[in-house]
């Protein structure tokens, strides 16, 4: 067994599951799945338990979509532990782990990634080290510094012209944002904003790199204060936000630890809840129009220009919950569930050899050894070097345990393996992920990440951000995080206008755009 790569956690019990408990939850999770009973994943000798209990699949598909919006949300605005989070976040989610986490099949055409959040994924890294100034300049137009885009879509080129993706037409370093009809509108839209601040710089600043670098260094640090201010408040923990990035509070990445590497935890568990949040299908448009099933908006063919009925009207994902016009959805709960388009993830090279979800999380960690969920929770608390972070949740940490009561019979069966895994030390830390919250909100809020998940997602996106900022090794944390702030305070003065929500993103854009025409 390999030990997984850039542990955060130096421990040893590892968090196997047996092929017939993989198999199991792997079913169990996609409610209405048929049963595998291959003998690749369920040995005759170890009996498959039944799996009466899993919900099946209605035939109508809208079923599946509830609720596809909210008519009357009734929210807390006090309460920030129990707001639905919109749709739209899950993708930006999506967003970021192509932008630091290296595709596992490396697409040909491929990119190899930084450990930073510094959207290179949009711009392109010329090798250079430096995680802001390293431009690929083919994405730009050579007069303006503007992205070569298109409205709502990428800048598509002739099959050949990317080296060594000979049917590529999508105009971008990161070939996975190509793959999602939301994703990809995502990128367009970051490239908007780089134009946008492209066109707001003075015209005395004449050198053509330098306009890009510093429109790349204002849309960098947007994109960071929406990730700090407006996605994980909506996903973690309200003190444990407080702990990361108010009061700074060290936990495994410091300024003595400079940041070069996504450790293992984050990559295969913790920053994979998203997987639960996505639904089965969507609505584009505020109008209650079509909807498009999962498997349409995630398969989208391949390199082809966006189709005119995937076009996103942002309001339908990114919206204030305290207004109530037009369509608005919500992400599904973080939960132990994935809808059942999840089942048939396709393979890169084979399209037709569909792969459940669940299992491929559940297998990767164990292939790289990652660490059982209770043997990190052993760690945290008693070394040293987490000595700071336990002291402050102390009460939370204490006697920690997930709760695994089932919420309906018909789920009866995986809360009880659950069980058992978690009184035999090996509960697979994505599974954790995904029931902590349980754990943390009384109120049994699903809407937000626990404590231990929320701790690893803001310690390493935390660190990939400020590193973004390091030009002197003696920079300690809150050197790193004034000079975001600093940057983020001349993004917003380039602008003439501050932008701290998507929401805000994107009604500034539509706007601009709409004037433009």
């Amino acid at each position: 067994m390999h030990a997984a790569t850039h542990s955060m956690f130096p421990a040893t019990e590892q968090a196997l599951l047996s092929p017939v408990e993989l198999n199991t939850l792997a079913t169990l999770m996609l409610p209405g799945l048929p049963q595998n009973n291959s003998s690749r994943t369920a040995p005759e000798q170890a009996p498959q338990p039944s799996l009466s209990f899993a919900p099946q699949l209605e035939e109508d598909p809208e079923d599946d979509a509830d609720p596809a919006y909210l008519d009357d949300p009734d929210y807390t605005p006090d309460d920030t532990n129990t707001q639905p989070i919109p749709a739209g976040y899950t993708y930006i989610c999506q967003f970021i782990a192509h932008d630091i986490i290296a595709d596992s099949h490396f697409h040909i055409g491929g990119r190899h990634t930084s450990a930073r959040l510094n959207l290179d994924s949009m711009y392109g890294n010329d090798g250079s080290g430096d995680p802001i100034r390293s431009i690929e300049v083919r994405y730009f137009d050579s007069e303006s510094g503007r992205f070569l885009t298109q409205a709502h879509d990428v800048h598509r080129v002739a099959p050949g012209t990317i080296e060594n993706a000979p049917w590529a037409t999508a105009w971008m370093p990161e070939q996975r944002n190509d793959e999602n009809a939301i994703v990809l509108q995502l990128h367009s839209l970051f490239q908007s904003l780089h134009n946008a601040f492209i066109s707001a710089l003075p015209a005395t600043q004449t050198d053509m790199a330098e306009r890009i670098i510093t429109a790349r260094r204002y849309t960098v640090a947007v994109f960071h204060h929406i990730v700090i201010n407006d996605l994980l408040p909506k996903l973690v923990l309200a003190d444990c936000h407080e702990y990361f990035f108010n009061k700074l509070g060290p936990f495994y990445y410091g300024a003595s630890r400079p940041y070069t590497q996504v450790p293992a935890e984050f990559k295969l568990a913790s920053f994979r809840f998203g997987h639960s949040m996505l639904r089965p299908r969507y609505h584009l448009k505020t109008e209650y129009s079509q909807s498009f099933s999962l498997d349409e908006i995630m398969r989208r063919p391949p390199f082809e220009p966006l189709d005119e009925a995937h076009v996103v009207d942002w309001p339908a994902l990114f919206f204030d919950p305290l207004d109530n016009e037009g369509l608005q959805q919500i992400a599904s709960p973080i939960d132990l569930f994935i809808t059942s388009d999840m089942a048939t993830v396709p393979h890169p090279t084979n399209p037709r050899a569909g792969r459940n979800i669940a299992q491929l999380n559940l297998l990767a960690g164990i292939k790289l050894g990652l660490n059982s969920a209770e043997s990190i929770l052993r760690v945290i608390t008693t070394e040293s070097h987490f000595k700071p972070f336990a002291e402050y949740f102390k009460q939370q940490l204490s006697h920690r345990k997930l709760v695994v009561t089932s919420p309906g019979q018909e789920t009866d069966f995986i809360y009880a393996l659950l069980a058992v895994l978690q009184e035999q030390q090996r509960t697979p830390l994505w599974l954790y992920t995904l029931q902590e919250n349980l754990t943390d909100y009384p109120n049994n809020n699903q809407y937000k990440l626990g404590l231990v998940a929320s701790a690893i997602n803001c310690d390493v996106l935390r660190s990939a951000m400020y590193e973004c900022y390091r030009n002197d090794e003696q920079d300690g944390m809150a050197q790193l995080a004034d000079k975001l702030t600093t940057t983020i305070q001349q993004a917003f003065a380039c602008l003439g206008k501050p932008l701290h929500t998507m929401a805000d993103i994107t009604s500034f854009l539509t706007t601009r755009s709409h004037s433009d025409e």
